[in-house]
């Protein structure tokens, strides 16, 4: 990096310095940038060619300690760093690595949020921020970026995997006959006019599922794509908080608020937001909605 680069640093950290974004053609220095952002007090975070706006919105909650509430929408994002906390106030710096990695629109947004937060970070007396981007050194080491945001990763187990057969009868002549699944339960759901059998695999279980109505969502699912796959069910400890946190990081809902379902509250997430594939939670038993929904 090179001194003029240095120097524009320490003005815009400097108490009355306003902060704001540098573009620079220059490769980044991780090492520079921290010891000048130790200088002045300053958080340090690195964003290493982030890809995605998940990418970016993910790296800058866990570095700059962000609370749990901020999901992982711009608003959000935007909010925290214009107008922290005051356990949170204090310079910021960010360096900002192969900004051109970033989708276009995104990385738009996210130097619009900068410019305005630094703004209103001067204004307020709550810090610099700071964000310097440029390339990386070839030899940089890539810090991997989480692409699975905490709480999908914190979900349970995988309750049950779906499918849509024509016959329980014949699909039980193979997966409880041949495979050995231990079948668990076979049921009528009215409210859904399908007819449901409930097989056990270690901790998770196979839902096979057949139509009694022609006219229902699974009959044209059956009809249109024949037997097979149609959703996977996850497990979680408390569904209406995820569903809220879901909603907040932007998601598609089928269902806003836990419903009942054949073994427990369940809401499902349209598949727009899951990459094509039907995606049910289930509360785990003896959370809230268990008792909410007048289970047992």
């Amino acid at each position: 990096m090179d001194r003029p680069l240095i120097l524009e640093l320490h003005a815009l950290l400097a108490p009355e310095g306003e902060g704001g974004l540098i573009e620079t053609p220059a490769v980044l220095d991780p090492a520079v940038l921290a010891a000048t952002a130790n200088e002045y007090g300053a958080r340090f975070a690195t964003l290493h060619g982030p890809l995605t706006k998940t990418q970016v919105i993910d790296k800058l909650n866990e570095a700059l300690g962000h609370p749990a509430w901020a999901g992982r929408n711009w608003d959000a994002l935007e909010e925290l760093l214009a107008h922290p906390d005051a356990a949170l106030a204090g310079p910021v710096v960010i360096a900002w690595h192969d900004p051109d990695r970033l989708d276009r629109a995104d990385a738009a947004t996210f130097r619009a949020i900068i410019r305005s937060a630094a703004e209103a970070r001067a204004q307020a007396g709550d810090g610099s921020l700071l964000v310097v981007a440029g390339p990386r050194a070839p030899t940089d080491e890539v810090v991997p970026m989480p692409t699975v945001p905490d709480h999908i990763r914190g979900l349970g187990k995988v309750h049950h995997v779906a499918l849509i057969v024509r016959s329980l009868e014949t699909a039980l002549g193979f997966w409880r006959d041949m495979l050995g699944l231990e079948l668990e339960t076979i049921m009528d759901i009215e409210q859904d006019r399908v007819r449901i059998a409930f097989l056990g695999v270690g901790e998770s279980k196979v839902e096979l599922v057949e139509p009694t109505d022609d006219t229902t969502g699974v009959a044209r699912f059956l009809e249109g794509k024949g037997e097979g796959f149609h959703h996977v069910c996850f497990e979680v400890a408390n569904l209406t908080e995820t569903l809220i946190r879901l909603e907040l990081d932007g998601l598609e809902l089928i269902d806003s608020a836990p419903r009942r379902g054949a073994e427990g509250p369940v809401a499902f997430i349209h598949p727009r937001s899951c990459h094509g594939v039907l995606v049910e939670l289930i509360e785990a038993p003896g959370g809230p909605a268990w008792t909410s929904l007048g289970y047992g």
